[in-house]
């Protein structure tokens, strides 16, 4: 992790002094970040974006749908075509239903940049985020060292149209064997990556299946929602301490007295704000002219427990803005 981190900010290092140097120079510059929801998750990333606006001497607009729609996503793109954007940072909510209109902008000349979920349009300039599949794995990996012999798995993801919820999704599955691990996976559930949804369904979940004792949820809404239902029914004197254990995606405020009373067993966090500023990077090298160093570029995970939640790498991976 240090090695990736060290990487990265020898990249936002270099980016910065040349942006610097060019500041003046590029005074037009015009990049729109449009990530997917409201939610607290992607403060980080409008943290990153205003970061490397000032650094990087670009205009930048950041705007997100209140929640995840890729209809009100199109919108907001053509918005920013309308408004003179030169290139397009998107955190896309689904994977296919938004190449067309991604297409069309690409075709007037607009480069468009993904981050944190990708889509399958192959004329998309590059890709800025977590690898989900591994990242699913590693989350597997720890779902089998919690689990007992006769252990049942419950999947809550948020959405099928989601990129990022299949990769993780996939990962995650991936790493059980069914003809030699006892364990029982049901089958995904989406929960549309809503926290009061997610939270609704694993009370009803646990409540006609007692059985489960682990929870696997794919991004900030889910890992919530699923945290706050197993809380409500210990509350409630339904399950005891311990019985069911979450393991999740992306860390949250709160997730520490969660890990900490033992409901979160385990939580992969990503790296948000260096999707956001390397997004922007990008961004500006395409403006300049020059090329993007790869297509695809990984910002890193880590799995979270109380082992190591107040490691120093992890703490900046929680706290990237200080």
């Amino acid at each position: 992790m240090k090695k990736l981190i060290a990487l990265l900010s020898a990249l936002m290092l270099t980016a910065s002094c040349s942006a610097c140097s060019e500041k003046e120079e590029t005074p037009d510059m015009k990049i729109a970040v449009i990530c997917k929801s409201t939610d607290p998750y992607w403060d980080a990333v409008k943290k990153a974006v205003e970061d490397a606006q000032s650094e990087m001497g670009v205009t930048v607009t950041y705007t997100a749908p209140e929640k995840e729609d890729y209809e009100k996503q199109i919108s907001l793109i053509n918005q920013a075509v309308s408004d003179g954007a030169q290139v397009i940072v998107l955190a896309p909510v689904v994977m296919d239903e938004m190449n067309d209109a991604l297409a069309e902008v690409i075709d007037k000349g607009i480069p468009v940049i993904t981050i944190d979920s990708d889509v399958s349009l192959e004329s998309r300039a590059a890709f800025i985020g977590t690898q989900n599949e591994a990242a699913g794995g590693v989350a597997g990996r720890h779902a089998k060292e919690i689990a007992k012999e006769d252990s049942v798995i419950a999947v809550l993801t948020h959405g099928t149209m989601s990129q990022s919820a299949q990769q993780r999704t996939t990962g995650f599955i991936n790493e059980f064997d069914m003809t030699t691990d006892s364990v029982q996976l049901l089958a995904p559930v989406d929960c549309g990556g809503d926290t009061d949804k997610t939270k609704e369904t694993a009370i009803q979940m646990i409540t006609e299946n007692p059985d489960i004792d682990i929870l696997y949820t794919t991004n900030q809404p889910t890992t919530v929602g699923a945290c706050q239902a197993v809380e409500s029914l210990i509350k409630d004197g339904k399950i005891s301490d311990g019985q069911v254990k979450i393991v999740g995606f992306d860390y949250f405020d709160g997730a520490d007295t969660y890990l900490n009373n033992g409901i979160l067993s385990g939580v992969i966090i990503q790296n948000p704000y260096n999707m956001g500023y390397l997004g922007v990077m990008a961004a500006s090298y395409l403006l300049k002219g020059q090329e993007i160093p790869t297509s695809m570029m990984d910002t890193g995970t880590a799995l979270v427990t109380t082992e190591n939640l107040n490691n120093e790498d992890i703490q900046f991976m929680i706290n990237p803005a200080g």
